[in-house]
């Protein structure tokens, strides 16, 4: 689809975009320098094959997934690439210099392009809320605001929670939700004429946005395993993560076709549910213990999007995608609070059984706070991987040693 402004502006705007991108050259010019440590050498291939599945995931899942638009396929795909590379860049300086408080030049591995395209990803999911109503000049600045907002807010909770890069980044579905609708709400109103039909969808559109939600599908075990360290952590995530996407795609086919009259499949439906398994276990996929917890979330975030997708549209103002973002980030994702919360209580109780000889004063409110504060530092409740006991075992050990 053509430009509607004028031909001053249309000039304008990449200029500007232009002049960004030197002055990012300049800062990496001056700030950063690459690591040639022999530790990164060693896991380059295994990292650089986790940063391409993320890359993947980014340029053509997320690219594809908003391409549905009639009027606006291929420039959803074309600004998904720009925005993707531009964040790369910016959220790579931001991380640098949020991590270090000491004066210096920002260090860059693999892993600070790993993290930089896991921020630029907050973005391309929050593009979606404001595809049509925005130009290029628009798209920088939200890109910037964004990723500078995201990254304050990743290291604010690290120093008051001690929460590893995992547990920081998960939050990324929320944060991009909310913060793409109250970009959304803060633009002008009404829009120009002629903007509405931009929101139709069509047939071969709706094909590249499934193609966009099968390569998310393909690569979401990476996305949520990405940052984890510890080879066990990581096993299970991979696992979990398949298994909720397993059945949360059943759930999005077989719910879809008995919803539709005539028992059709609606693919607008499947690009969000097929997808809400993955959304759901992002934060605990590592924690849950069994199978059967992570298919479970999965049904039921499967069945939390198909029926929002169904319900939902009638009842909301706004173009579609206002609430498509809400059922695909926002909603599956509020699913993980209670998820982890039990998933921290079946690990408790697993201590304590597993620790018969202790008193019968040991009760859960004397041993619970032990074990909140273990958890909020990122510790296992039994037997951390170093070897190194944790805090609620020592308890229930030393009681033990005294009777």
């Amino acid at each position: 689809m053509s430009s509607k402004y004028p031909r001053s502006v249309r000039c304008s705007l990449p200029l500007w975009a232009l002049t960004l991108e030197a002055a990012l050259i300049l800062l990496f010019f001056f700030f950063t320098y690459y690591d040639a440590s022999l530790e990164d050498q060693k896991g380059l291939v295994a990292s650089y094959q986790v940063c391409q599945d993320l890359t993947v995931m980014a340029a053509l899942g997320l690219g594809f997934f908003t391409s549905n638009l009639r009027r606006h396929s291929w420039s959803s795909v074309a600004f998904n690439l720009f925005m993707l590379a531009l964040g790369v860049q910016w959220a790579i300086l931001l991380d640098g210099f949020l991590s270090q408080f000491a004066p210096g030049k920002v260090v860059i591995k693999l892993l600070s392009i790993r993290l930089a395209t896991r921020s630029a990803m907050s973005v391309l999911i929050s593009v979606s809320a404001v595809l049509g109503k925005v130009n290029l000049v628009q798209l920088v600045v939200m890109v910037l605001v964004e990723l500078t907002v995201f990254g304050t807010m990743r290291m604010v909770i690290y120093n008051i929670f001690r929460t590893d890069y995992h547990m920081n980044m998960m939050y990324i579905h929320v944060f991009a939700a909310y913060f793409g609708l109250t970009v959304a709400w803060c633009l002008p109103k009404p829009l120009p004429k002629g903007t509405e039909d931009k929101y139709q969808t069509a047939t071969s559109p709706s094909l590249f946005a499934m193609l966009g939600t099968l390569f998310l599908w393909i690569f979401w075990p990476t996305f949520n395993s990405a940052l984890l360290t510890n080879p066990i952590e990581r096993k299970n995530a991979v696992f979990n993560t398949y298994y909720a996407l397993a059945v949360s795609a059943v759930t999005a086919i077989s719910v879809s076709s008995l919803a539709h009259p005539r028992g059709k499949i609606n693919m607008t439906y499947m690009h969000n549910a097929a997808l809400a398994g993955g959304v759901a276990v992002s934060a605990s996929c590592h924690l849950i213990p069994s199978p059967w917890i992570a298919m479970v979330l999965g049904l039921v975030a499967g069945l939390i999007s198909i029926g929002g997708a169904k319900c939902l549209p009638d009842r909301l103002p706004g173009p579609p995608q206002h609430w498509g973002i809400q059922l695909g980030h926002g909603d599956e994702y509020h699913i993980w609070s209670p998820d982890s919360f039990l998933i921290w209580l079946l690990d408790f109780k697993k201590s304590i059984q597993e620790n018969k000889a202790c008193s019968k004063q040991d009760n859960f409110l004397s041993l619970l706070p032990a074990f909140v504060r273990e958890k909020r530092s990122g510790q296992q409740s039994l037997l951390m991987y170093n070897g190194t006991r944790s805090e609620t075992d020592l308890i229930l050990k030393n009681k033990r040693l005294k009777t």
